[in-house]
């Protein structure tokens, strides 16, 4: 993952770019103290999602709870995968994300996309081991799409990639005014 500051639309952002493979205990390290950082000066925190998982727990539970306590405002743009445990730490309500966006060919899933595929199928664990992926597949582009995920509530709207930056700076200014009290504490347990 990549953690950097910008500006936009005028305004200092924090940026978190996951690049598409599965978050290392390394990358998601860096994001977490990046989310603590932006936090501590109330800059917002824009995520961009593509990604399947996470490679150790002990990183995604960092991670969750650095976006969970964050008070910041935070934007999620689902640009690929979102899959799992990258899923409900990044762009789900775990996140805490005030705002989530995806665009128009991303696959959204809390669970695994074989999982999926299984439990709401239960016809295709009577496919052969060889065409599994090929059902999964099929089912993800079917049932785990942008478009049911904003049906279903998961995202709160879809944007072209040509459109994403007058998105991002209509959130940024929509969410300027946030503020959130919380109770009193010096650090956290993780």
């Amino acid at each position: 993952s990549k953690a950097r500051l910008a500006h936009i639309g005028g305004q200092v952002v924090g940026i978190i770019n996951t690049k598409g493979n599965s978050l290392d205990c390394k990358s998601a390290s860096k994001a977490a103290k990046f989310v603590r950082f932006c936090d501590a000066f109330s800059i917002p925190v824009i995520t961009f999602v593509n990604c399947p998982g996470f490679e150790s727990l002990g990183s995604a539970a960092k991670l969750t709870s650095a976006y969970a306590e964050a008070t910041t405002v935070k934007i999620s743009v689902v640009t690929g995968k979102a899959i799992g445990s990258a899923y409900i730490a990044l762009a789900g309500t775990g996140a805490n994300a005030d705002v989530v966006y995806a665009l128009p060919d991303a696959v959204i899933s809390p669970v695994n996309v074989e999982a999926a595929a299984f439990i709401m199928d239960p016809k295709s664990m009577k496919v052969p081991v060889a065409r599994q992926k090929e059902v999964a597949d099929k089912f993800a582009s079917e049932n785990l799409s942008a478009f049911n995920a904003a049906q279903n509530g998961y995202v709160d709207g879809i944007t072209d990639e040509s459109e994403l930056r007058q998105t991002l700076i209509s959130a940024l200014d929509m969410l300027s005014g946030k503020r959130v009290s919380t109770l009193a504490k010096k650090h956290s347990t993780i």
